[in-house]
């Protein structure tokens, strides 16, 4: 029976990359106990495939460093290219210093040796807890705090309960300087159908009508971004 306070980690998606097929289904059968979805590649390339298809979804990623074609660091470098803050965990069968220090420019959580065992799997899965609970709540601003898992935005005192798509853009503002209209179409309309201008202006304009303040402003032709 899985500890309760794993129990939150069902509801993330991980991408598992190992070129190794017997240690992949092994490791897989652990993963499938505390995740509901785990997508599967066999190496860097199609691991890069499955992210630009998934990337929306994905939460975690673990990967094998050495693999043919597209190896672990350079699927890491094609990934960070999209996703600044994804928690990344590079396997290796060996501790290999030139590649830890390359890994920490690319912001990995952390860098985990072969054997994979059970124990150190339990390890990581309290890492993954810390990263989530650290990132779970964002600073807009003094005393302007958005709380992710729950849709909360906190003004001082006042608490606001966002949809679905509010939420994706304060957050995209917590985490970048401006949130072009194109990171918009890709994270809050997932391109399956390119919003109206008209879509947009709209969406601003009922978030705003819900905010006590002026929290954000238009940059013509550009996105929005943070007062």
């Amino acid at each position: 029976m899985i500890n309760k306070k794993y129990q939150f980690l069902k509801t993330k998606i991980i991408l598992y990359v190992e070129d190794d097929l017997e240690l992949q289904k092994n490791i897989s059968l652990i993963l499938n106990n505390f995740f509901d979805k785990i997508l599967i590649a066999s190496d860097g390339d199609e691991a890069y495939d499955i992210y630009l298809e998934n990337q929306n979804i994905i939460d975690i990623m673990i990967t094998d460093i050495n693999m043919p074609n597209t190896d672990g660091i350079q699927l890491c470098k094609h990934i960070r290219a999209y996703q600044k803050e994804l928690p990344i965990v590079i396997l290796s069968a060996y501790t290999n210093t030139d590649y830890l220090l390359e890994s920490i420019d690319l912001n990995i959580l952390t860098y985990v040796t072969k054997p994979f065992t059970t124990q150190k799997i339990l390890r990581l899965l309290d890492k993954f807890l810390e990263f989530f609970e650290l990132n779970n709540q964002k600073e807009l601003g003094k005393n302007i705090k958005l709380t992710c898992d729950n849709s909360l935005l906190t003004i001082n005192d006042r608490t606001i309960k966002l949809t679905k798509k509010e939420k994706i853009f304060l957050k995209l503002l917590s985490e970048n300087q401006t949130v072009t209209y194109d990171m918009m179409y890709e994270y809050m309309w997932d391109y399956e159908k390119s919003p109206s201008v008209d879509a947009v202006k709209s969406f601003i304009r009922k978030l705003k009508s819900k905010l006590p303040i002026e929290l954000f402003k238009n940059q013509k032709g550009e996105g929005y971004y943070l007062l």
